[in-house]
């Protein structure tokens, strides 16, 4: 769907260089008119723009002695602010019809909480806030940032070097924590949930396989791609996430069937044997994912996948309240008294680990109607983005959040796929 805003024509995909002063087929200037001083991104917006997604999986990392006041997400936030206000023409100009669509959800949902759940106030207060003060207007950034095509490259090149640099502490064991006491193995770094940091580096190693098959790519730069891919892969192997395994196939089997941009099918299939023979080497050298693939069999699932035996019991609070849910966060204790019940006796709960149902659950069909009518724009934009010179990559990066998010997890407080989601909007644009 078209930004509220004209849409100042410009190279859809933003990976070649465009002609200065050129024009559209439809008579609209191009990235030329672009030029001037007023219209483009300056120094800081520019810094706002690349930190911001650098930092995406040190999201976690808090300055000693602040009590998780002060950390990198608040930093970010200034950044941000500061941008803004340099720039409020570059930086907001344009609003995504899709904002829209996560504001009207956020504002069901507080609704929802006032009316069902005022006393769990101190649950999804700061959840929905979270959003609406870091998430969406992120979002909002970086669709207008994204509409310069010298941004696009850069801020795919940016979570690139942030996993890459992430993965080195991982590997290293800087600030590293054991997942369950390291019965399985896993481990996570910098305070991130093991499943999100296993996400995040998915994602970074989608974009250095969709970077290496775009033509003109120097072999040089191809085995510089090849090196960090091994780097963030490992990290990602250590992790331990069936999640992110997931996601990092999903978007490859997007990039071999949907990049007829990126040249022929041969040339990718051979450039993905060779991406899956350093993988493959990597979970040979580090074996945890593998180990967890394994104890999911037909005879055991139920009682050993926490996440099978949750899904019914969701379902079954959705159809008490089909239309307007029962108000966030109050699903959680029944779900954990039927689901784990172990866990009450550690007086701890646990989240859906379903976007769907959780937005079913909370808000009912309304609230998840909201939502997805956000990512449905989303996915339309990247769908579209195919025939962009930055081909089906939009596209492999959104669709296997979203169809994880519909099956083994929540990734909506995840800035990764909001990431996703901002290209995806301006892959299109």
């Amino acid at each position: 769907m078209p930004a509220i805003a004209p849409v100042i024509s410009s190279p859809p995909g933003g990976f070649p260089k465009p002609d200065a002063g050129t024009e559209s087929k439809a008579g609209r200037p191009g990235f030329g008119a672009l030029a001037d001083d007023a219209l483009r991104p300056n120094f800081l917006v520019r810094w706002a723009f690349y930190l911001s997604i650098f930092s995406v999986p040190f999201g976690h990392l808090y300055l000693p002695g602040t009590g998780e006041r002060v950390g990198v997400t608040r930093l970010v936030q200034l950044l941000i602010l500061c941008a803004v206000l340099s720039q409020p023409r570059v930086c907001l100009r344009l609003v995504p019809v899709a904002m829209f669509w996560f504001l009207a959800y956020c504002g069901v949902r507080i609704l929802s909480g006032l009316w069902f759940t005022p006393e769990l106030s101190t649950l999804w207060w700061p959840s929905t806030l979270e959003l609406l003060e870091f998430s969406l207007p992120w979002l909002w950034l970086m669709f207008n940032v994204l509409q310069f095509p010298q941004a696009r490259r850069g801020g795919l090149w940016a979570l690139v070097w942030g996993c890459s640099l992430c993965a080195s502490f991982h590997i290293a064991g800087i600030d590293v924590v054991e997942v369950d006491h390291g019965i399985e193995g896993r481990s996570s770094v910098f305070g991130q949930n093991a499943n999100v940091i296993g996400a995040i580096y998915a994602v970074a190693v989608i974009i250095l396989v969709g970077l290496g098959m775009f033509r003109g790519v120097k072999l040089r730069e191809r085995l510089l791609m090849l090196a960090l891919t091994a780097v963030v892969g490992a990290g990602m192997a250590k992790t331990g996430s069936r999640t992110a395994v997931l996601i990092l196939v999903m978007g490859v089997l997007v990039l071999l069937f949907q990049g007829r941009s990126f040249g022929s099918r041969t040339k990718r299939f051979a450039g993905l044997l060779l991406i899956g023979a350093v993988l493959a080497a990597i979970v040979w050298q580090i074996p945890s994912v593998m180990e967890r693939f394994q104890k999911v069999n037909s005879s055991n699932i139920y009682q050993q996948e926490g996440r099978v035996r949750m899904a019914p019991v969701l379902w079954e609070m959705f159809l008490r309240s089909p239309i307007y849910g029962s108000g966030p966060d109050w699903y959680q204790f029944e779900l954990t008294r039927r689901a784990l019940p172990y866990l009450i006796k550690e007086q701890r709960t646990i989240a859906a680990h379903n976007l769907v149902l959780l937005l079913l659950v909370e808000t009912g069909v309304i609230g998840f109607l909201l939502f997805s009518f956000g990512v449905g724009t989303a996915l339309a934009g990247a769908w579209r983005a195919r025939r962009n010179p930055c081909g089906s990559l939009p596209l492999a990066l959104l669709l296997p959040l979203t169809i994880a998010g519909a099956t083994v997890c929540d990734p909506s407080h995840d800035l990764v796929f909001w990431f996703a989601m901002a290209y995806a909007l301006a892959g299109a644009a």
